[in-house]
């Protein structure tokens, strides 16, 4: 988790999000976290570069509300095609997950974007069941993997 002390209050949308898409310390930690996710799930590439200018993405860091500072902590971000209205990735803290996070973040996702987005494919298994518990459309998401 990294401690945000340049973060000001109105910079939190909803107390879970902060926008990280113009400010390159931000966007530094997106890619540390999107560094995380292509370790843990084996991808080939990189999901998000700090100094990438894919005007289409928006990328969000995961504020943490179980830490207590006087700042934001992120443990997690979050990849949004504007273009499409996909969710592209997202990674969690393993120390934050499974405490109804996702829940909330995907709460603002669907206020900031409207509640038919879609998520990119591949779809990782706890991710298909978090999307199930939800009763997303599986249309939506692709639908039940070959894995499961």
């Amino acid at each position: 988790m990294v401690p945000l002390p340049f973060v000001a209050d109105e910079d939190v949308i909803g107390g879970r999000l902060i926008v990280a898409t113009d400010d390159m310390r931000l966007r530094k930690v997106v890619e540390q976290f999107a560094g995380y996710f292509k370790r843990e799930l084996r991808f080939d590439f990189l999901q998000f570069a700090a100094t990438g200018s894919d005007s289409s993405q928006e990328v969000l860091l995961i504020n943490s509300r179980d830490v207590i500072m006087l700042s934001p902590v992120a443990c997690g971000a979050v990849g949004f095609d504007l273009d499409e209205k996909c969710l592209t990735w997202v990674w969690i803290h393993p120390f934050q997950r499974g405490r109804g996070l996702l829940d909330r973040v995907c709460e603002e996702l669907e206020r900031r974007h409207g509640a038919e987005f879609t998520v990119e494919q591949p779809v990782s298994v706890p991710m298909q069941r978090f999307l199930r518990s939800r009763d997303v459309d599986p249309a939506r998401w692709g639908g039940p993997s070959p894995a499961e």
